[in-house]
Parts: C-alpha cells; sequence; structure tokens
C-alpha cells in the first residue's frame, strides 16, 4: 500500500546552481551531497511537507537518451490562496521569473522554470 510520496529524481546540467535555486524557491534544505560517477549529487528536503528531490548530473547513458521520458511540470501545494499570493510576491521581489497567479478549473496557481528550464508550478485549490 503506497502510504506517501517519496521523492523527485532530476537530472540538472549544474547540481550546485540547482541546488540553490530549489533551497531558494521552495525552502528546501540540503541534507546530503557528493560525488557518482556522473559527478555530483545532492539530496534535498522540505522541512515540513516531507518530501525529498535528488539531483545529479547525467551519466554519458542519460545524456544520449535525454529525450526519451519527459516531464510537463512538478506543481508543489500550498495551503490557502493567502499563502500563494505571499510566496509569489517574495519570489518576484526576489528577482525570479514568476507568472501571474492564474485561475483553473479548481486551482490557482503560479508557474516558474528551474535552471534547467523544468516548469515547477506553485498551486492550492480553490474552496
Amino acid at each position: 500500500m503506497i502510504e506517501g510520496f517519496s521523492h523527485a529524481q532530476l537530472i540538472v546540467s549544474d547540481v550546485a546552481v540547482s541546488s540553490s535555486w530549489y533551497c531558494a524557491v521552495l525552502g528546501l534544505e540540503q541534507f546530503v551531497s557528493g560525488t557518482m560517477a556522473s559527478g555530483p549529487y545532492a539530496g534535498l528536503r522540505h522541512p515540513t511537507a516531507r518530501f525529498v528531490i535528488g539531483m545529479h548530473t547525467a551519466t554519458p547513458e542519460q545524456t544520449n537518451s535525454r529525450g526519451a521520458p519527459a516531464i510537463d511540470h512538478l506543481s508543489f501545494a500550498v495551503r490557502d490562496r493567502a499563502t500563494l499570493d505571499a510566496m509569489h510576491n517574495d519570489l518576484r521581489a526576489r528577482g525570479f521569473a514568476v507568472s501571474d497567479i492564474f485561475e483553473e478549473a479548481t486551482s490557482y496557481n503560479a508557474k516558474l522554470a528551474d535552471p534547467d528550464g523544468l516548469v515547477i508550478e506553485l498551486t492550492t485549490p480553490k474552496r
């Protein structure tokens, strides 16, 4: 039985740049780092939301097949519209290129791209 979401493992072009970005934007904390055959890696976790994002540079095999599986975006839930507004304003004030908040059928959202262009969405359900 599934008990929750464990982690996402991302292949990034620069672990240091991406690690800093995810910490600054999502409030993650780095808890592990090192070097493996393909180069540096890092593990980041959120202090209260109980999820982990791992990242590493591509192995030669991954570099040759990077177009295979793709992710359209990663979406992170925030408590409510007021929290989304506050995060949106804070990210813009710190110079991050974040979209205007937009409405979908069941949620309010804002999007921005990580250093490798992966779209990150902040979302809160309509209540």
